[in-house]
């Protein structure tokens, strides 16, 4: 490593972190919309691997697996 952080981390404050789910939970202009990513109270295009419905099941079936649920119910 070359001593720089992995990623830049910005720091905010409680009401401005919590400015999107706010706006989410209370907005018109957003009744009814699911399945939708935001930051900062705008829509924002998903990584190209949430798409991967492989990676998707493998994902489920391992976390349900670390909570003990299984097919049966």
């Amino acid at each position: 490593m070359n001593g720089q952080p992995l990623f830049d981390l910005q720091a905010v404050g409680v009401e401005e972190g919590a400015q999107t789910s706010v706006y989410l939970a209370i907005s018109p202009e957003v009744a009814g919309v699911t399945g939708k990513y935001y930051v900062q109270c705008k829509p924002r295009a998903l990584s190209p691997a949430s798409y991967d419905e492989q990676a998707q099941k493998r994902l489920w079936r391992v976390s349900a697996e670390m909570v003990g649920l299984t097919d049966e119910g």
